[in-house]
């Protein structure tokens, strides 16, 4: 069994509008993205501390 049923698997094909081969790479490319980001900020998180990500957002708050 893979990570997805078929039914999570059927449902994101609908909710991304997945007709030909190129539309599924793409949308996989997207959430691949997305997985590497999420990880990368928790390595962060994890590495620098929480302390340090919120000073930095509030730093950006600042600016318009």
């Amino acid at each position: 069994m893979g990570l997805w049923t078929k039914e999570q698997l059927r449902a994101f094909i609908k909710e991304n509008n997945l007709v030909i081969a190129q539309d599924a790479q793409n949308a996989l490319k997207n959430l691949f993205a997305e997985t590497i980001q999420e990880m990368l900020e928790a390595e962060m998180d994890t590495h620098l501390g929480d302390e340090l990500h919120e000073k930095a957002e509030k730093t950006c708050d600042q600016f318009p």
